[in-house]
């Protein structure tokens, strides 16, 4: 009850202010939690997701603020992809995978005002991110322990890699390449999603927090590799079978977003002048018009 009455004054304040239109450009940087959504790590039972933290470390912004709407670009380095513990044949953790991608971003975000307060907007957020992948790659790590390889996963012929009757016993690996930047696409769009609050501090500066949910539109891997996966034709897997590097499955990326920022305002101007009242300018009465046929009399000097 108390956060509708809090929404309700907000909007009625903002229709009530004077409003604005706003251009602003500043920096920020916050931190972001992506999670990998891929159908095969999903059914191979040596990989479960755990929550993961990326950092967001600088990124731009510049906006330009109308009455109950805007416009905001904020290009950024942005680092996702999740990380997966791996688990040996008794569910211990013996590892990790990580999974990294790191993009040049640049979102293209509308902005819907909930309110139009001189000192604070508070707008609904409805983006596209366009990134340029910029590293690409996913690592795994683990001891020496054996592991469940399902069907149609190659075995690798290296040295130490054993196939017993309930798994496979593996060397250690320390940040070994499992899949590299030229198996990722280039190029990645998202959708976004979220909110954000400007306070105006003074004339000059505001104070800025983004929050975000982006959904990507495209597998970030290429078509080629994803075909690789959906027709194993590589090394043998404990069956003996053509294998491939993972299980095939549609993967998407999705990350949750937090940022904060300063901006500059560089313009400000008003879009609607107090109303002012004027006097009033008495009208002339025109005399009425004497009917047809009826003369007029002459007044006696």
């Amino acid at each position: 009850m108390r956060l509708a009455l809090v929404l309700l004054f907000l909007i009625i304040s903002g229709h009530l202010a004077v409003s604005q239109t706003v251009e602003s450009f500043g920096i920020s940087a916050g931190f972001n939690a992506p999670f990998t959504i891929d159908q095969g790590l999903k059914k191979d039972p040596r990989f479960f997701g755990e929550l993961t933290v990326r950092s967001t470390p600088i990124g731009f912004n510049y906006g330009m603020d109308f009455v109950g709407y805007g416009f905001l670009i904020s290009p950024s380095y942005l680092k996702i992809g999740q990380k997966f513990v791996i688990h040996n044949t008794a569910g211990g953790h013996d590892g990790k995978r990580d999974v990294t991608m790191n993009y040049f971003s640049v979102p293209v975000a509308l902005k819907l005002h909930v309110n139009d307060i001189s000192f604070f907007r508070l707008s609904l957020i409805a983006a596209l991110n366009f990134n340029y992948l910029l590293e690409g790659k996913e690592t795994m790590s683990h001891i020496a322990t054996k592991l469940k390889y399902p069907p149609n996963v190659s075995i690798p012929t290296d040295p130490g890699y054993v196939v017993s009757y309930d798994g496979v016993f593996v060397p250690e690996i320390n940040n070994q390449i499992y899949v590299s930047k030229d198996k990722f696409s280039p190029i990645q769009l998202f959708a976004g999603v979220g909110f954000r609050a400007d306070f105006d501090l003074n004339d000059n500066w505001s104070l800025n927090f983004d929050n975000r949910a982006n959904f990507g539109i495209f597998d970030p891997r290429k078509s080629d590799y994803v075909q690789q996966l959906k027709t194993p034709n590589g090394p043998p897997d404990l069956n003996g079978n053509p294998g491939a590097p993972d299980l095939y499955g549609i993967r998407r990326e999705v990350y949750l977003s937090v940022s904060v920022g300063f901006s500059r305002i560089v313009v400000t101007k008003k879009e609607f002048k107090p109303r002012s009242s004027t006097p009033s300018v008495p009208t002339k009465v025109s005399p009425a018009k004497p009917k047809p046929g009826t003369k007029l009399k002459k007044k006696k000097r």
